[in-house]
Formats: structure tokens, C-alpha cells, sequence
């Protein structure tokens, strides 16, 4: 049975994601709320310990409406740039993008990849040059010195554009983590209409990101189960591995009767009516050392790497 019917029950649509994982993975926490970006505004649910959290149901309903786009985009035959250079989130866009035989970028965004594409193919085919000298024997003739030069030269290009070696033509979509980092990628995209799909944070300018997905762009964890969910997209289009970010309980019931979830589960109350953003705390005990280490990291707490769950939840007050 393929992932698009498993998610249709009664003619009623669910989640391509259960809430349970994106609490787990901490996609609600924001940057602090001196660093922020008043476009993404709407999608800030309420403040804890001057920490935006996001909100999580237009969170889904984002990834949904993306995840609706990317497959048509794949299922028509386009292919789909993973750009992840930020620390967080390169391996996870590489696997993701292996996993479904799309193309990566996780060293550097290198100047002109998709607008002088010429340019950057000639770079490609430059690597394989210098593979095939090596297989070839040309190399057991060239000076020591100039081998060392070559093999220095392969393994530049390999680092960046081992991504891209098959790319031989430009992709239908990009996907991008973090809008701030990957701005030139953007630029570029957005300059010869090809659509951008993003995990946006609550310090990110959402300007030039066809499809928003909030959530936090720091956290391995996060970019994981976002960046997975939308790979499954591409996966049910392509018939690659499907991996399951729904759980079973949310598979038999529609999204309008899902059960709401526990407040000691979850890092906000009662929603705050129309714009009013609410403060609100939570018992620090209930949470597990990696999502306090998240917090700590959010409110730039020194040492909190180090730090025990005593100390972290001391820090955190």
C-alpha cells in the first residue's frame, strides 16, 4: 500500500507527521526573543524563558501543504536539490537525499551552482578527469609533485561536488534548512523560478521561500524529522524507502479528532487569544537533559554541554 492511502482513512486526510515527534524533537523552540524576524510573526504561538515556541499546528499543516507540492514536482520527473551547509543540518540533507536518489550540497554553497550552471558543470567533468588519469596509469608518469597538486585539486572538488556529480541538469525544486545561511542558494533559485521549500526559525527573513516550514533549524533532531517527513514526498513518488513519522494512534483517526496533547507533554498552555502572545512556564523536571541542553543552547548559557540536569535546570530559571 503506498504512503498516500495509508494516510487516507474514511476520505478523511492525516498528518504526514504525528505532533508526539516533533515535541520530541523539539521542533516548537524558537531563538530568543531579542533575535527574531517580525515576518514570521504568525508563526509564533506564544514566549517561555524569552524563547519564542512556534506553533505546531501550522507547523503540520505547512509541511502538509509542502509535502502536496514536492510530490507532484517529483512525480512529474523533477528532481530536488538538498542545500544544507550549516553544521546541523548537512547530514541529515545527504542521507535524506540519498535515500531517494537526489542531489546535495553540504560543504558551501559554491557562487552560481544553479544560475552560471555551465560553469560549475565544467568543475564536475574536471572531477572525473582526474579520476579517470588515475585509473588510466597517467598518473605513474607525472612528476611526484604534480600527482600530489592533482590529488589535492580531486579532493576540493570532490568535497563540494560530490553532491552534484549526476546533476546534469538543473533541479525543479530546492530544499534549504536555515534561510539565513542559505541566502545565495535562495537568490539563486528564486531568480530562475525554481520553487524553494525551507525549515524556517524565528530569526529567519521567510521572504523568497515558496514553501515555509516553521520550526526550529538548530536542532539535529528537528531538521531530522522535518527534513525526513518532506523526504517522504519524494520517496512515495519515486518508490524509494518510506520512513514512518506517524504514529499509529494518529493513523486511525482524522486530524480534526486527534487527541490533544498533555500539558506536561508539550511547552505551552491554553492558546492565547487572536495576537497576544502569552508567557508561559513549564515544570523544567519533566523534560529530558537533551531537550534542557536545547533550552540552554537557545538562551546561550555557557557551558551547558557539559552540565548535568540539576545544573542545566538551575541555569534555565
Amino acid at each position: 500500500m503506498r504512503y498516500a492511502e495509508e494516510k487516507t482513512k474514511g476520505g478523511m486526510k492525516m498528518s504526514v507527521v504525528a505532533m508526539n515527534y516533533l515535541l520530541e524533537a523539539g521542533v516548537q523552540f524558537g531563538h530568543q526573543t531579542k533575535r527574531w524576524n517580525p515576518k514570521m510573526k504568525e508563526y509564533i504561538y506564544s514566549t517561555r524563558d524569552d524563547i519564542y515556541i512556534m506553533d505546531l499546528q501550522k507547523t503540520v499543516a505547512k509541511l502538509e501543504e509542502a509535502y502536496e507540492a514536492l510530490n507532484k514536482i517529483v512525480a512529474e520527473g523533477g528532481k530536488v536539490l538538498y542545500v544544507g551547509t550549516k553544521k546541523q543540518a548537512g547530514e541529515v540533507c545527504r542521507e535524506e537525499a540519498t535515500r531517494t536518489g537526489m542531489y546535495y550540497m553540504t560543504e558551501r554553497w559554491l557562487g552560481g551552482t544553479l544560475t552560471n550552471f555551465r560553469t560549475i558543470r565544467r568543475r564536475v567533468n574536471r572531477l572525473a578527469q582526474i579520476e579517470e588519469m588515475e585509473k588510466n596509469g597517467t598518473f605513474d608518469k607525472l612528476p611526484k609533485k604534480e600527482v600530489v597538486g592533482l590529488k589535492k585539486e580531486y579532493d576540493k572538488l570532490n568535497k563540494n561536488l560530490c553532491g552534484i556529480r549526476e546533476m546534469e541538469r538543473l533541479p525543479k525544486a530546492i530544499i534549504i534548512v536555515d534561510s539565513t545561511k542559505e541566502y545565495n542558494a535562495i537568490r539563486e533559485a528564486n531568480k530562475l523560478g525554481i520553487p524553494v521549500f525551507g525549515l524556517i526559525d524565528t530569526n529567519c527573513d521567510p521572504d523568497g521561500i515558496d514553501y515555509v516550514i516553521p520550526g526550529n533549524d538548530d536542532a539535529v533532531k528537528s531538521v531530522k524529522v522535518v527534513i525526513g517527513s518532506l523526504t517522504n514526498a519524494i520517496a512515495e513518488a519515486v518508490g524509494a524507502e518510506i520512513i514512518d513519522y506517524v504514529t499509529e494512534d494518529e493513523k486511525k483517526m482524522p486530524r480534526f479528532l486527534e487527541k490533544k496533547v498533555k500539558e506536561e507533554e508539550t511547552v505551552v498552555k491554553e492558546k492565547p487569544s487572536h495576537n497576544e502572545k502569552k508567557e508561559t512556564k513549564i515544570d523544567l523536571t519533566i523534560l529530558t537533559v537533551s531537550e534542557l541542553k536545547e533550552l540552554a543552547k537557545k538562551k546561550e548559557v555557557k557551558g551547558y554541554s557539559k552540565m548535568k540536569k540539576e545544573e542545566l535546570i538551575d541555569a534555565l530559571k
